[in-house]
């Protein structure tokens, strides 16, 4: 029995993929901010009403930039177009998120869940775009690759 064999995938192209996770990263570490302040308005130090919301709104630059950078690199090194459309799907997510945080309580169930789509999306653009080097020095012993109890 023969098992069938997949074709090779393409790579996923990305235009700017250092930019595109630093971003990425800006934005994850963004969102996670901005629930501690939403933790800490919410008991009852309203000071950080003001915190939250500033940063909130300053939070669709990194989406916004990434869109714009791979606008700007479309004929010289195009994203692939999942990734394109992943890039506008979190300006526009972001952009909900800021619209539903302003209208308040009323929409809470929409903003919440959205951020954590958000964050979620700008780890895997901070993690998925960027091969993590290799250490050279790093190898592995034979007997490290034994199983427990053989061979010692």
């Amino acid at each position: 029995m023969s098992t069938p064999t997949n074709p090779p995938t393409s790579p996923r192209t990305v235009a700017a993929p250092r930019l595109t996770a630093v971003l990425g990263l800006i934005l994850a570490v963004g969102v996670l901010a901005q629930g501690l302040l939403a933790g800490a308005f919410m008991q009852g130090d309203h000071q950080w009403l003001s915190w939250h919301e500033a940063l909130g709104t300053s939070l669709i630059l990194p989406p916004l930039i990434s869109v714009i950078a791979a606008l700007v690199l479309l004929r010289r090194q195009p994203d692939s177009p999942s990734a394109l459309l992943t890039r506008i799907f979190l300006l526009v997510l972001v952009i909900v998120v800021i619209l539903t945080g302003h209208a308040g309580r009323s929409l809470l169930a929409l903003h919440i869940p959205a951020a954590i789509a958000v964050a979620g999306i700008a780890v895997r653009q901070a993690t998925g775009f960027v091969r993590i080097p290799k250490f050279p020095g790093v190898q592995r012993r034979d007997a490290d690759r034994r199983p427990a109890g053989v061979g010692r």
